[in-house]
C-alpha cells in the first residue's frame, strides 16, 4: 500500500509529464510569427518547479494569479508542490488569465487535473480562466480600486516593446504604471494586485536591471516589493531552448512589504545544475543612494571583491567634462545619403563593423554597409565635428569577450571636418566637440579592461550597451587617464596588458 506522500508524488509527475507532453505539441504546432506576435514563450516543467519552490509563505486560504497563464504549467507546477507540504493550505482558488484562445481547453485541462490533485489531498480548489489581455484585465480591476486581491502571483510575462502611442501604453498610464515592454507591465500589473506580505515569483528578461527605459519600472516596484531569492542561468538558451530564444534571462521571488532582508543568490550553467548560492546583504543589491535603482546582481565572492575595488574609483563623466551620447545617423532613414564609396562630396560613415583592434579599418570594401555619407544641409544635422572620439559599439555579439567594446576614432587618420556615427554606437564628447587624444586612448583603454567588464554584468545582463549605462560607471581622474593613453602611444595593447596596467594605475 502506497503512502500518502507517495502517492502524491506519483501523481505529480504524472500531471506534469501529463501537461509538458500538451506544451511540446502546441509548442511545436504554433508557428514562430504567431509566438513572436504574442511574446509566447512556454515554460520548461523543470524551470516551473524550480520557481514555485520559490514559494515561502503558505497561508491556509491561497489565492493564486498566474497572468498569461498559457497552458497552465506554472499553475500547475505550483500545485503539485504545495500538495507534497506537510502543512497544506484548505482552500486554493487559481485565477488564469490568458488571451490566446486556442489555448483554452489545453489551460482548462491542466486545471481539472490540479483539481483532482487538490481533491485526493483535501484541499478545495476553484479556478476562473478569463480570456483577455492580462493588461486590460489588470487595468480593469486596479481602476475600480481592487488592489491587494491575491497572495501569490507566478508569471512567465510576454516578451514584446510597447509602443509608446498604442492604447496599452495609454491604459497602463491610467493606472500610473510607466513601461516599454509587456513582461515589466505584467510584472508591474501583477503586484498591484497583490495583498500586504504577498509573492511574486518570475522568469523575466534580465533588462529591467539597469537602463534608463526601465527606471520607472524599477522605481514603482521597488516602493514596496523587496526581493528574496533571485536566480541566474549562465547560459542564455537554456530557458527556452525549444523556442530558440536568445536572451539571459532571471528567475527572482520578492515579497510585498517594506522589511530588507539579505537577499539569496543563486546561479547554475543550467536547470539540470546543482546551483551554487550565497547571501548578499541588500544594499549591496540596491544602493540606498541609487536614484536609478540599478540592481547589481553580485554573483560570488569575486564578483564582491570588483565592487569594492569599484567603489574607490570616485570621478564620474561630469568630474572628466566628458558627455556620452547615440550616433545620430539611422541609416534607413537617409539612404539616399549613403554611399558605399568615399569621394569628395562624403563625409565618413563609421558602423561597428569598422572598429578593428581598438582603432578603426576604414573604409571596407566590399561591405554590405555604406562607408561614407553626403555632406549637405539635411545630413550636417546628423553629424559631428572634427575630432577624437571614443567609440562603444551598443549591441556585444555574443561572441564577444567583453560586453563593452571600444575603438578610438581619430582625427589624425581621417581626412574630413565631419564624421557620422551610425545609431548602433555610442560616443564619448566634450559638449559635442572631440576630446584630446591621449584622453581618448586612456578612456578607451580603461572600458577595455576586465575589471570593467566584470563590474558592468553586475548590472547589466543583456547584450545592449546604453548611454545610461556608461554614465553610471565611475571613470579614474583626468591625469590617470591621460597617462594611461601616453603609456601605449599609437598601438592599443593585448587585454592582459590592459589589465594589468588599470590595476597598477589604481592602486
Amino acid at each position: 500500500m502506497l503512502t500518502m506522500d507517495k502517492q502524491n508524488e506519483l501523481l505529480s509527475e504524472l500531471l506534469l509529464t501529463q501537461v509538458n507532453v500538451t506544451r511540446q505539441q502546441v509548442s511545436k504546432s504554433t508557428e514562430k510569427a504567431t509566438k513572436s506576435n504574442l511574446g509566447q514563450f512556454f515554460t520548461e516543467p523543470r524551470i516551473a518547479l524550480f520557481m514555485s519552490n520559490m514559494f515561502d509563505i503558505y497561508e491556509p486560504h491561497l489565492k493564486l494569479l498566474d497572468p498569461g497563464a498559457g497552458i497552465g504549467i506554472l499553475t500547475t507546477a505550483t500545485i503539485t508542490q504545495i500538495c507534497k507540504h506537510d502543512k497544506k493550505p484548505l482552500s486554493i482558488h487559481v485565477t488564469a488569465v490568458e488571451v490566446d484562445e486556442t489555448l483554452k481547453e489545453h489551460l482548462q485541462n491542466s486545471l481539472e487535473l490540479c483539481k483532482d490533485l487538490c481533491r485526493k489531498n483535501n484541499i478545495k480548489f476553484k479556478y476562473s480562466i478569463v480570456h483577455e489581455d492580462f493588461i486590460k484585465y489588470g487595468s480593469t480591476l486596479l481602476s475600480g480600486n481592487s488592489r491587494g486581491t491575491y497572495n501569490k502571483v507566478i508569471l512567465n510575462p510576454p516578451y514584446k516593446k510597447i509602443s509608446s502611442k498604442s492604447e496599452t501604453r495609454v491604459a497602463l498610464r491610467r493606472i500610473g504604471i510607466e513601461t516599454t515592454n509587456f513582461y515589466s507591465a505584467f510584472v508591474a500589473i501583477s503586484k498591484k494586485l497583490l495583498l500586504p506580505n504577498g509573492e511574486l515569483v518570475a522568469i523575466t528578461p534580465r533588462s529591467f536591471c539597469n537602463g534608463t527605459y526601465f527606471k520607472p519600472f524599477r522605481v514603482d516596484f521597488l516602493t514596496d516589493m523587496r526581493f528574496r531569492k533571485i536566480h541566474l542561468f549562465n547560459s542564455r538558451t537554456d530557458s527556452f531552448k525549444d523556442d530558440d530564444v536568445l536572451q539571459e534571462n532571471i528567475i527572482y521571488h520578492a515579497v510585498k512589504n517594506l522589511e530588507p532582508r539579505n537577499v539569496i543568490i543563486s546561479t547554475s550553467e543550467n536547470i539540470n545544475e546543482e546551483p551554487t548560492t550565497h547571501e548578499l546583504e541588500y544594499n549591496e543589491l540596491i544602493h540606498p543612494d541609487d536614484e536609478d535603482k540599478f540592481i547589481r546582481i553580485l554573483r560570488d565572492e569575486a564578483d564582491l571583491r570588483v565592487k569594492l575595488r569599484m567603489e574607490g574609483i570616485t570621478t564620474t563623466l561630469a568630474d572628466l567634462g566628458l558627455k556620452v551620447s547615440t550616433g545620430r545617423v539611422v541609416d534607413f532613414r537617409t539612404l539616399e545619403n549613403l554611399r558605399d564609396v568615399p569621394d569628395d562630396n562624403t563625409v565618413p560613415l563609421i558602423y561597428p563593423i569598422h572598429f578593428q583592434g581598438g582603432f578603426l579599418h576604414w573604409p571596407i570594401t566590399p561591405t554590405d554597409k555604406p562607408n561614407a555619407m553626403l555632406l549637405n544641409e539635411e545630413t550636417i544635422k546628423q553629424l559631428v565635428p572634427r575630432g577624437n572620439y571614443v567609440l562603444v559599439k551598443r549591441f556585444s555579439p555574443k561572441e564577444e569577450t567583453r560586453r563593452i567594446v571600444t575603438a578610438i576614432y581619430d582625427e589624425t587618420q581621417m581626412d574630413s571636418d565631419y564624421v557620422g556615427f551610425e545609431n548602433h554606437l555610442n560616443y564619448f564628447h566634450m559638449n559635442g566637440q572631440g576630446i584630446p587624444i591621449d584622453l581618448a586612448k586612456g578612456l578607451a583603454i580603461y572600458l577595455s579592461s576586465s575589471l570593467v567588464d566584470s563590474f558592468f554584468r553586475q548590472f547589466n545582463g543583456h547584450t545592449q550597451v546604453n548611454v545610461g549605462d556608461l554614465k553610471s560607471l565611475p571613470y579614474p581622474p583626468y591625469n590617470v587617464l591621460i597617462n594611461l593613453g601616453f603609456i601605449f602611444g599609437d598601438r592599443f595593447p593585448e587585454q592582459q596588458e590592459i589589465d594589468n596596467i588599470v590595476s597598477d594605475l589604481l592602486e
